[in-house]
């Protein structure tokens, strides 16, 4: 039998066996399924079950992450926000070693302080050796198009402290833009995005890596 033919045969067994289930009226004086149709019948559903089990587990790795994108990004718009809102300097920080983030200031205490909002970005499935903090190999190293390029990490974290009027400054007191990247280990180039902080205002975007162009695109 030739390849192109061998799902059409499937098809045609399967059509005939599920029009005799549907056929209620005429069961009593149908004819029994024979053995042959029914294992390639469950052969064929074994098949499926096989093939499609890869992609739901990908799909399922997708969607953690996509919930880890947005959390990071909410956590530097309540940063953000409540620097604004306290009149005061709010610090976001990322662990890299425990995959946390933080924020703390103001009335979050100082850091450590039990007051402090910590948010865990593995669990529910989405192991910490999975978090990946930088680009994936073969992504592109160029900045993102609102200039902003990754920062480093500085003992294993990343912080990023909102000013009162919520701008991000260094210590000479200019703008200081800041860019957090991160990718799947089990998914690299799927699940890679970045999450950019303008230092004149503090905006937050969140940027996903294309890799059909090699790019990161908001």
């Amino acid at each position: 039998m030739k390849q192109g033919k061998f799902p059409v045969y499937f098809y045609l067994i399967f059509s005939r066996i599920m029009t005799k289930f549907s056929n209620t009226k005429n069961l009593g004086r149908q004819k029994g399924f024979s053995m042959p149709e029914l294992l390639v019948v469950l052969l064929v559903i074994s098949i499926l079950v096989v093939l499609a089990l890869p992609q739901l587990s990908a799909s399922r790795r997708l969607f953690r992450f996509s919930g880890m994108q947005r959390q990071v990004v909410a956590s530097l718009n309540e940063a953000r926000q409540q620097a604004m809102s306290q009149r005061v300097a709010i610090t976001f920080r990322y662990d890299n070693t425990n995959k946390q983030t933080v924020i703390y200031g103001g009335s979050y205490g100082a850091l450590g302080d039990s007051k402090n909002q910590t948010v865990e970005m593995s669990g529910s499935g989405l192991d910490k050796a999975d978090i990946v903090y930088g680009r994936p190999s073969g992504a592109s190293k160029a900045a993102l198009t609102d200039t902003t390029n990754m920062t480093a990490l500085s003992s294993k974290t990343v912080s990023v402290t909102f000013q009162a009027d919520g701008s991000v400054l260094d210590a000479a007191n200019l703008p200081l833009n800041s860019a957090l990247f991160f990718y799947n280990n089990k998914s690299p180039q799927d699940a890679a995005f970045a999450v950019s902080v303008l230092g004149a205002g503090g905006r937050v975007k969140l940027w996903r890596y294309s890799k059909n162009i090699n790019t990161y695109i908001e």
